[in-house]
């Protein structure tokens, strides 16, 4: 047996106790300020920087290992007993020495695990500060061979894992800055800072200076509508991607910290504990793995394992149809290895009916193997990704064998060639994109259809409507109604009297006015929820915008054309306006174009009336004139200003205060909007190509009708006004 002899003035007082079973050996000195254990068998390290990520979990009091492949999320149980009682956790892998460390909760020390995955204790000297602390948040440097643990409100602490000597120091000044809530952190590979990604339901990454413990917070990276994330394990790969194990589920997310706005994505789905940490070597590559099945539509899917593509493992006999591929990565068509190797593995789902819009549409599935789960999505807006609206089919139990499924296709779809995606695996769960253990993924392309459809167009296919603006609202001003000059042509496509869409051809004629408006469309009594925003499609000067211009917090859908028509328009050479005054002609025209989808069609009947409730607004952040300052408390109104066409209610953003103001002679309770008591009003609507008037002459004048027209409600007086012109009062380009 092995012997040790301790020398000290008083050993009664240290409380020494040796103890000497089968060959190990340790001192423990029990003040509380430091533990020896020195072991005579010490485990062969780890092959250099392996791949697979290091999972440590405590599910029932004795810390278990787990390797998992990150580019699956398919695991493996390494270990089931780490050989200590307790949990291991602060988990980090040495680079240097191709070792795991971990903070031993059993012995109250660093632990060192090899290729056995059994626990070896070693030899610490903690300082007055570390003294009877556990931690559960570690990680080893990259660039020197040094454990880090962190305790909140207590500090970050240093342990170095070279030779014999091993004291546990504070880091100086950490204790200050220890106040960040996390369960991990992890080394970047290359600019030697801590990083991690904060509990709770939502994610703020932050990054830690190991040499003070200061941290910054680089944003929020994900959040969590319910419950809350937990971060037990965080690893880095050597591209600066971190990698977060979320112990309530066991979902793997990854984070470029490096770029310029971080976000996680779900990578895959590894094994869930309430008791979990993690390490790995932040410079070894993330392989695909052995075995692997991709999908094969377009890469903007997600299909290429660098667009974080769908992939399953291949394990078992779980798949759709009779035919699985085995891939190191994605072959986004038109190059899918279904053309290129003659192989159709796409053999899962048969489509007897097609896509019709409006309609249901049958699915055929087989499926070999154990009962799963199946989801899928169609790109019904054709826009290249599938949107979270664009699931058809959202964990469907399946036994082995053939299930027929109906599914919907949506009013809002767009004909034409698309693609869809569907995913078998025993995870119930499953987004588009990331990587699971199991089953299969196959893409189709598809072609959505619609037949039956009638268009309505006003005024007519080939014309606009003119719409001007006064607006000096609530005073009548010049009424020279050029402040704003609009040309609208609205479409309206319905099957069996059932409207599906809406479209707007739009073009800005004249601007007469230094102040900065607007312009938008109402459709009264149909809601903003009814409105399919995602499909949405529209065009500025035929360049499509990106933004969504359904506008927020309204009940009825108000769509927004522009913010500031000024910013679509400049004035001629000598000129203070656009297309208002002699010499100031041009052909110019800025144009929109706008597709606007029902989720649900509205009947012929329940749509508002032509030319629904187009109107201008001033622009936020502008000076419209000091009456309307007075009105909104002295700051400019912005959108609290609008100026409709007559007896046309505003909008929830209005601010009801400007009626009655001034001119106006509103009467909401009679249901008159926006009208003088002469009923002459600040917006006029004209059905045709309309010639407006020229700067500063009133309508009044330029067409003299317009006031036996404007006098008479029912507008049935005079109404055709507007071809009776005095020539020298209107523009002319």
């Amino acid at each position: 047996m092995k012997t040790a002899t301790v020398k000290a003035n008083n050993v009664n007082s240290l409380n020494v106790q040796i103890i000497n079973i089968l060959g190990f050996s340790s001192i423990a000195i029990g003040t509380g300020m430091a533990l020896f254990s020195a072991n005579t068998y010490a485990a062969e390290a780890f092959d250099a920087c392996p791949t697979e990520a290091f999972i440590v979990q405590t599910p029932s009091g004795i810390p278990k290992t787990f390797g998992v492949e990150l580019g699956t999320g398919s695991y493996t149980v390494l270990s089931p007993d780490m050989g200590i009682n307790k949990a291991l956790n602060g988990v980090g892998f040495s680079y240097l020495d191709n070792y795991l460390y971990g903070w031993d909760y059993e012995n109250a020390t660093v632990g060192k695990v090899g290729k056995d995955y059994q626990v070896e204790p070693l030899t610490i000297t903690k300082d007055s500060a570390a003294a009877n602390q556990n931690f559960y948040v570690g990680d080893v440097a990259i660039n020197e061979n040094v454990w880090y643990g962190y305790r909140k409100g207590k500090g970050l602490f240093t342990v170095p894992l070279d030779g014999n000597d091993h004291p546990m120091n504070i880091v100086p000044g950490s204790k200050n800055n220890a106040t960040y809530n996390i369960t991990d952190f992890a080394f970047h590979p290359t600019n030697g800072f801590l990083y991690a990604v904060t509990n709770g339901s939502s994610g703020k990454l932050i990054k830690i200076d190991p040499s003070s413990g200061a941290s910054e917070t680089i944003g929020t990276v994900i959040t969590k509508d319910s419950g809350s994330f937990t971060f037990g394990a965080q690893f880095f790969d050597p591209d600066g991607n971190l990698y977060l194990s979320n112990n309530g589920d066991g979902n793997v997310f990854k984070v470029n910290v490096d770029a310029d706005t971080p976000q996680a994505e779900l990578f895959s789905y590894g094994p869930s504990s309430t008791s979990n940490d993690g390490a790995r070597c932040a410079l070894a590559e993330v392989p695909v793995g052995d075995s692997v099945d991709f999908g094969d539509a377009p890469d903007t899917y997600g299909t290429l394992i660098g667009s974080n593509g769908a992939r399953h493992g291949i394990v078992g006999n779980m798949k759709l149809g009779s035919v699985v591929d085995n891939e190191s990565d994605g072959y986004p068509a038109p190059l899918s290895d279904d053309e290129s190797d003659g192989i159709d593995d796409d053999d899962g789902i048969s489509m007897p009916t097609g896509f019709e819009i409006g309609e249901n549409a049958m699915l055929i599935v087989t499926t070999q193997g154990d009962a799963a789960f199946l989801n899928g999505w169609i790109d019904w807006n054709q826009n290249g990704e599938f949107d979270t609206d664009e699931k058809v089919i959202a964990a469907r139990s399946l036994n082995a064998g053939t299930t027929t499924l109906s599914i919907d296709v949506p009013n809002w779809a767009k004909t034409g060639e698309t693609w869809a995606r569907f995913r078998l695996s025993s995870v119930a769960d499953l987004l588009p994109t990331g990587g699971v253990s199991d089953g299969e993924v196959e893409d189709y392309p598809i072609t959505v259809t619609e037949t039956g459809i009638t268009i309505s167009y006003y005024p007519s296919s080939s014309e606009y409507t003119t719409l001007a603006y006064e607006d000096l609202y609530p005073n009548q001003g010049d009424f020279d109604m050029n402040d704003v000059v609009m040309q609208l042509r609205i479409s309206q496509f319905s099957k069996n009297d059932m409207v599906r869409r809406v479209a707007f051809d739009a073009q800005l004629v004249a601007m007469g006015a230094a102040y900065h408006n607007g312009f938008a469309v109402q459709l009264p009594d149909v809601g903003r929820g009814n409105v399919q925003e995602s499909a949405i499609e529209w065009s500025m000067q035929g360049v499509k915008q990106t933004t969504s211009p359904l506008e927020e917090n309204q009940t009825n859908a108000v769509l927004l054309f522009s913010q500031d028509l000024w910013q679509h328009a400049t004035p001629g050479n000598g000129c203070l306006y656009f297309r208002t005054e002699p010499g100031c002609g041009t052909q110019y025209r800025a144009t929109w174009q706008m597709t606007v989808p029902f989720i649900d069609s509205v009947h012929v009947d329940d749509m508002p009336e032509f030319p629904y409730d187009p109107f201008i607004f001033a622009t936020p952040g502008t000076d419209h004139g000091l009456a309307a300052k007075n009105i909104t408390d002295g700051q400019n109104p912005g959108r609290k200003l609008e100026i409709h066409l007559k007896n046309k209610a505003p909008t929830d953003l209005f601010d009801t205060r400007f009626l009655g103001m001034h001119d106006d002679a509103s009467a909401a309770s009679q249901g008159q909007y926006f009208q003088d008591q002469n009923g002459m009003s600040w917006a006029i609507e004209v059905p045709d190509s309309w010639q407006h008037p020229a700067e500063n002459q009133r309508v009044d004048s330029a067409y003299i009708e317009f006031i036996e027209f404007a006098a008479d409600e029912t507008g049935e007086t005079k109404p055709y006004w507007y071809l009776n012109a005095q020539d020298s009062l209107i523009f002319k380009d």
